[in-house]
């Protein structure tokens, strides 16, 4: 009896199922020497699991077709089709209204996958994507709750011009990657994008624009220091630079009443830390900025001005 029930035992195992009430069925797979539950395992080829995953996609099952996707990633990582599952992964959280999850698939394409031939369009939807945020487009935290997301356009915009510098969005990325850090008034890294910009894409159609606002983020920034002169003088060597290299532009006017208005802001600075001196009773280191008032900025106010302290000081 004991003999049958062993042979009862080892027919259903060469038949390949065994029942398990609680979980469904299960099969034994010689090949990985494991019993397999059949919902969770793949199909025969890669090929046929792509087609059964795509059949889900095509019916807009997004439920099951990202399962089937993964599965054959999971089961068949070296296949020519699991860049293509990994592919319609970002393809459903873009149908699911989800850009940054469907960045986050996509990237997946080109860091394990970067030879594929769907790279090309890759990062054209990442860059829809970057530009979407950076367009105005917010991130879903929680429920309902939405917040601006610069910070994912600046992300998607730069991981875009890294992975292919020498594609054709590569300067519309960093351009926008350096526009999205001085909307968020991060000065420092918005100039260092234009600048990279400017030095590896000397004949991008975005150079006017790129030295432009180079300019513009050293103007901003000189307005922080009370006292320090440094950066209004970069911002306004930068202005003199841009008018230098493109005096036809339309923006030139603009940027020659801005050195104007940074002049100024440099007289005024000066004079006030003459002023500072004098309350300090320090009348020499008074004197020099008087003096270099009047000698920068002759024929302004601020030089009549700075020209009556220092008679006032000499007769002192």
């Amino acid at each position: 009896m004991y003999r049958l029930y062993i042979a009862l035992i080892l027919m259903v195992i060469a038949a390949g199922v065994v029942t398990q009430p609680a979980s469904g069925y299960w099969v034994w797979t010689p090949g990985s020497s494991k019993w397999e539950n059949p919902r969770y395992a793949a199909k025969d080829t890669p090929e046929e699991q792509l087609e059964y995953a795509m059949a889900f996609y095509e019916q807009k099952n997004y439920k099951m077709a990202p399962r089937e996707f993964k599965k054959l990633i999971k089961h068949y990582p070296l296949s020519k089709e699991a860049p293509t599952s990994q592919y319609y992964l970002g393809r459903i959280m873009e149908d699911l209204d989800k850009p940054y999850e469907a960045f986050k698939a996509y990237q997946k394409v080109i860091d394990l996958y970067p030879y594929t031939e769907l790279v090309d369009e890759v990062i054209e939807r990442e860059y829809k994507i970057g530009d979407l945020f950076f367009s105005g487009r917010k991130y879903q935290i929680l429920g309902p709750l939405k917040m601006p997301a610069q910070d994912k356009a600046i992300e998607i915009l730069k991981t875009v011009a890294e992975n292919a510098p020498y594609g054709k969005y590569a300067e519309p990325a960093m351009f926008k990657t350096g526009m999205a850090h001085k909307q968020i008034a991060d000065y420092d890294n918005a100039i260092m994008m234009f600048k990279g910009l400017i030095d590896s894409y000397p004949n991008s159609e975005f150079i006017d624009r790129a030295r432009y606002q180079l300019a513009e983020c050293s103007k901003l920034m000189s307005l922080r220091p009370d006292y320090d002169q440094t950066p209004t003088i970069v911002a306004r060597e930068e202005f003199e630079d841009f008018i230098e290299k493109h005096p036809d532009s339309e923006m030139s006017k603009e940027a020659r009443e801005i050195v104007d208005d940074l002049r100024l802001r440099e007289a005024q600075n000066a004079y006030k830390i003459a002023e500072f001196y004098e309350s300090r009773h320090k009348p020499e280191s008074a004197v020099i900025y008087y003096r270099d008032i009047i000698q920068k900025y002759p024929g302004t106010e601020l030089a009549r001005k700075a020209k009556e302290r220092l008679d006032a000081i000499r007769k002192e």
